[in-house]
């Protein structure tokens, strides 16, 4: 049995101690986003903490897990420096290993919650910081969910986590995805390859509505040279039921939504409720942090990926890419 972390304030000080010139301006400790992995995985992976500096304001500093390490890709850090410097999210002030010193972004900054996706502006806004960021020069490290799936599903049988007994199938069904999507073929681009809401920051107006350049991109623990439909595809499973609001919002970040590329979303929903569905079940054995719930979180998002690769229509999907 793994003996649990240390305290919060005694992590967040001893990465303060591999960083000097940060831990001698440091004036107080706060915990910015407290971990939480259902209904939503936030803050999971890496401490968060605002920090204090003295004669300035807070900082906001990101101290990776030990029991997450696989889960933050070796692309973040400069992924997270491209992403600031392209003012699609906060700059990043230092680094070290496994920790990431970001400048803060107070109230009324939020992070956002599903319903906000279901805003037509909101949505708009967060599909053109994406679209900049897909248009942006590619990282040169290469991600694959497929691959993630595969090491997760590998992972999640060598720690004896309680995989569904249709598991097989699942896998079965994401191989067929991933020839599909090979055989039609796609250019890879600098991606977060995340769709979960709370990964984004939003600003709104006192009166309410969405400020202009209302939008920040704040996790890119998987970032990696992709097919952005993967990350276009997650965004709208995460926000949206309806295949009409799909639609719409392919249309906008596309110019025009195609059937093929209506499909390529509903196919890349399901691997990325696949991905995370292991994952949650998997971290639920591997961590050493219980009272977190990946558990449940993995269990919704199996059968949410389950629910997708029975539809009706998943061989279409399948066959007209």
């Amino acid at each position: 049995m793994t003996s649990p972390e240390p305290a919060f304030e005694d992590r967040i000080a001893a990465a303060l101690g591999r960083m000097p010139d940060w831990q001698a301006r440091t004036t107080r400790i706060a915990c910015a986003a407290p971990p939480l992995a259902s209904p939503t995985h936030r803050a999971v992976a890496s401490d968060c903490a605002r920090v204090w500096l003295e004669g300035t304001g807070p900082v906001f500093l990101k101290v990776r897990h030990a029991d997450m390490a696989t889960d933050v890709l070796p692309a973040m850090p400069e992924a997270t420096r491209k992403a600031g410097a392209l003012g699609l999210g906060p700059a990043v002030l230092a680094q070290a290993e496994g920790t990431i010193i970001l400048a803060d972004l107070p109230e009324p900054w939020a992070y956002a919650r599903v319903g906000d996706l279901q805003d037509g502006d909101t949505m708009a806004q967060v599909l053109g910081a994406l679209r900049r960021l897909h248009g942006a020069e590619p990282l040169g490290q290469a991600f694959c969910p497929f691959d993630r799936i595969a090491a997760l599903a590998a992972e999640a049988r060598a720690c004896a986590a309680p995989l569904p007994d249709d598991l097989d199938g699942l896998l079965a069904s994401a191989d067929l995805i991933r020839a599909a999507i090979r055989a039609a073929g796609f250019d890879r681009a600098f991606c977060r390859n995340d769709g979960t809401a709370s990964n984004l920051m939003l600003l709104h107006r006192p009166g309410g509505g969405l400020a202009p350049d209302g939008v920040r991109l704040v996790d890119f623990d998987l970032a990696g040279d992709y097919d952005p439909w993967f990350e276009i595809g997650s965004l709208l499973n995460e926000a949206y039921v309806f295949e009409a609001e799909r639609r719409q919002a392919i249309e906008i970040y596309a110019g025009r939504c195609t059937e093929a590329l209506f499909h390529r979303c509903r196919l890349y929903g399901a691997v990325d409720d696949l991905m995370w569905g292991l994952w949650g079940i998997t971290r639920a054995i591997t961590s050493r942090r219980p009272g977190i719930e990946f558990f449940k979180y993995g269990q919704w998002r199996l059968l949410h990926a389950r629910t997708t690769m029975a539809a009706r229509d998943f061989e279409l999907w399948l066959r007209r890419l």
